[in-house]
């Protein structure tokens, strides 16, 4: 199997990134990093970031993989923080609650649970996948040279 065809579902996930940038900031629809939409900044740099990777699967087919490895636990921290933080924020106004009302910001929308599986989905199987890649190079670089096909 070839390098481009591969890796083909993590490659075509990086390589849409500018498709799920025009949904968001046209369209309004977030479904790639619904959990950074309360920081512009980090959901920007992290926009960046997808193009960088997408950038380097289509012109470094052959570095598909340690992208994906690379790229794959930066996803599902963004998306566990994201899942985590405002439980957190909630549990340090609990004050605020019961004196001033303050109004939690909790709750699973369409777009988040949307980017929670898409995220999860691809960045669990893009780990693997390029893991099991990685393992295979490794061993046909140790092989004995007899033995190398």
């Amino acid at each position: 199997m070839s390098e481009l065809t591969r890796y083909s579902i993590p490659r075509l996930y990086y390589l849409v990134t500018p498709a799920f940038i025009l949904l968001d900031y046209c369209a309004g629809l977030n479904v790639r990093v619904a959990v950074l939409d309360h920081a512009p900044v980090y959901k920007n740099l992290y926009y960046a970031f997808c193009i960088l990777c997408g950038m380097a699967v289509y012109l470094l087919p052959q570095w598909s993989a340690v992208v994906a490895l690379f790229e794959s636990p930066v996803n599902l921290v963004i998306t566990i923080l994201g899942l985590v933080l405002p439980y957190v924020e909630t549990i340090q106004h609990a004050d605020d609650i019961l004196t001033t009302g303050w109004s939690p910001a909790l709750g699973l929308s369409p777009e988040y649970i949307t980017n929670l599986l898409l995220a999860a989905g691809v960045a669990t199987f893009a780990f693997l996948q390029a893991n099991q890649a990685l393992a295979d190079r490794f061993e046909a670089a140790t092989r004995p040279p007899s033995r190398r096909r």
